[in-house]
């Protein structure tokens, strides 16, 4: 079995509160070790016309401290170098998905940072007060600046997914350290506005970041795909230098259509048996399954001296 690294999963959105019925059950502890999986980000999502999203936001992460004590035998949260080495445990990454999440307060991201949070994206698909989405118009905007500027004192990742084209070219003009594209696929392949153009996905590798291929089949190729299509855009990346790049970021319990045969996270195995079909070595395979995100997030945990329970 391959060790599997998971860069985003809306699980606690879906437990803590998905009250409209708008994601999915993908995820749970015995799904996890029946795939494989040895480390997990968990997302904040809060959906942007939420009306008290503080207090959206502060659920999910109180659910996220009770899912770590409730199992802590097999779970333990990952803030620093330790904790990301337990190799008895499945580590959890928490993150924060979208500005909207923290309501666009930038006092909130050290309040974050200390329940956990190791990394932090500005939009979701429209326009917030940091910046425009995928499905927006405008750049980056002062804000948003000022939130940028907050994650490289704190050295907090930086995740690239949803926001538009242009203001990821700014952000990165601001942003110091490695940038990610936590669970995005590849324009090319899938003209989809979520996707990364082949510019993009270069200047991520060149900077040292990390792409989580998305599972979800309308931008991996349409309301159909499978596991095949995943791997064309893990083969599109490696294409582009991305070797110590790419890896998984399967959007879990957020996306409605799943690849054909893997429907949950205890199906992740699927991956590298393909891989392997495809003739790809074991040591590629072990970077794209596991390696490259752990050594991505990495360098976001080695000034942290606890480990979050």
């Amino acid at each position: 079995m391959f060790d599997i690294a998971d860069a985003h999963n809306d699980f606690l959105a879906f437990h803590a509160v998905d009250e409209d019925n708008r994601l999915y059950d993908h995820t749970d502890v015995n799904r996890l070790k029946s795939g494989g999986v040895k480390l997990q980000n968990f997302a904040v999502w809060v959906p942007p016309e939420t009306e008290n999203r503080l207090d959206m936001c502060f659920r999910q992460i109180a659910y996220y401290a009770d899912f770590l004590e409730e199992n802590k035998d097999d779970v333990c949260g990952c803030s620093d170098e330790k904790a990301l080495h337990n190799g008895n445990k499945i580590c959890a990454v928490l993150s924060i998905e979208s500005g909207e999440s923290i309501d666009c307060r930038n006092e909130y991201i050290p309040f974050v940072y200390d329940k956990g949070a190791r990394m932090m994206s500005l939009t979701w698909n429209g326009e917030n007060e940091y910046a425009g989405g995928c499905m927006a118009d405008c750049g980056l905007k002062k804000k948003g600046i000022e939130a940028l500027k907050t994650l490289n004192e704190l050295n907090m990742a930086f995740d690239v997914s949803h926001i538009n084209e242009k203001g990821f070219w700014q952000a990165l003009e601001v942003y110091e350290h490695a940038p990610c594209a936590t669970h995005s696929c590849v324009f090319d392949l899938c003209k989809s506005v979520r996707n990364l153009k082949k510019d993009q996905i270069r200047a991520l590798i060149e900077r040292g970041g990390f792409i989580g291929i998305n599972f979800y089949t309308v931008f991996l190729r349409g309301p159909h795909a499978d596991i095949g299509d995943i791997l064309d855009h893990i083969a599109y990346v490696l294409d582009c230098g991305g070797e110590e790049a790419v890896g998984f970021g399967s959007d879990f319990c957020g996306i409605m259509y799943t690849p054909d045969g893997l429907g949950s996270s205890s199906d992740y195995q699927k991956l590298p048996e393909a891989m392997l079909q495809r003739n790809y070595g074991e040591e590629l395979i072990s970077k794209i399954c596991y390696g490259n995100f752990a050594r991505y997030i990495l360098k976001f945990l080695k000034q942290q001296t606890r480990c979050v329970q």
